[in-house]
């Protein structure tokens, strides 16, 4: 909260608030303008200028009630506003789940050349290739010692390069996405509230956390079962999901943790009279 409780309950009541940015701004103004008068009043009885504004913080009610009784007299958010900025968020998200994928590119590279090509993409015990299918392969790599060796390194490359093509994507998308954000910077926006906060990052940790505990096991099991063989294609995705994961988690909490310190800050002890305009 901020050192002018006036001050702290608007910052509150502005995260309860969804409806046009002007029908918000008004609300703030008019709530502003009715504390400041009820402070003076209080004041002018003999109240200090702290306590005078915290009685009439604490009058004029909670902030999630009369958030609610305001709303109701708003018009609603239209469908296209929220579907564009589902649109708009999903972009976002998805730009960055591409760079995700194109890092763990990069990864798998790394394990590649710290445990050998086998490790991220060999194949299944008992896989066999034809004479012509293996012919492909030694044409590749010639120096490989053998199909199976020569397959690995194949598939190797395949995993990095792929991955890494779709980072290089991501990062496009990224990029296309700044830019028409740059292009709209002088723009207000015309509705307030339209998704939750933090409904980003509750939706990406969740996709992320999910992802990284299903390919942890994917690389359990290649451990287990083909002794490692593959198994650091699904571990160096696993790696960067759970990072992925911890990244919007820490983001998620730290949207809470505000919320929670905004919201004791006032008092319940009854309600506003609503307002006369």
């Amino acid at each position: 909260m901020t050192a002018d409780p006036i001050e702290g309950y608007l910052d509150q009541l502005l995260g309860h608030l969804r409806g046009a940015a002007t029908d918000v701004r008004r609300i703030l103004a008019e709530t502003e303008e009715q504390l400041r008068d009820a402070t003076a009043e209080l004041e002018a009885a003999g109240a200090s200028e702290e306590e005078a504004q915290q009685r009439a913080v604490e009058r004029f009610g909670p902030p999630r009630t009369v958030a609610r009784r305001f709303s109701a007299g708003l018009a609603p958010i239209p469908p296209a506003a929220v579907a564009a900025e589902l649109a708009r968020t999903a972009a976002l998200l998805g730009g960055v789940a591409l760079v995700a994928i194109g890092a763990s590119g990069l990864l798998a590279e790394l394990l590649g050349r710290l445990f050998g090509p086998a490790f991220v993409a060999g194949d299944l015990p008992g896989m066999t290739y034809t004479p012509e299918r293996c012919a492909e392969f030694l044409e590749y790599f010639p120096d490989a010692g053998g199909c199976e060796q020569a397959a690995a390194l194949h598939h190797w490359g395949e995993v990095v390069e792929y991955r890494v093509a779709v980072g290089v994507l991501g990062l496009l998308v990224l990029g296309a996405y700044l830019l028409w954000r740059r292009g709209r910077r002088g723009e207000q926006p015309r509705y307030r509230g339209v998704l939750p906060d933090g409904y980003a990052a509750t939706v990406a940790t969740s996709l992320y956390g999910v992802a990284a505990a299903v390919l942890a096991l994917q690389s359990l099991d290649a451990l287990l079962v083909a002794n490692g063989s593959g198994a650091g294609q699904w571990l160096s995705a696993a790696v960067v999901a759970l990072a992925m994961a911890v990244f919007y988690g820490v983001s998620l909490y730290r949207t809470v943790l505000n919320r929670a310190r905004l919201g004791p800050a006032t008092s319940k002890h009854g309600l506003a009279e609503r307002s006369s305009s």
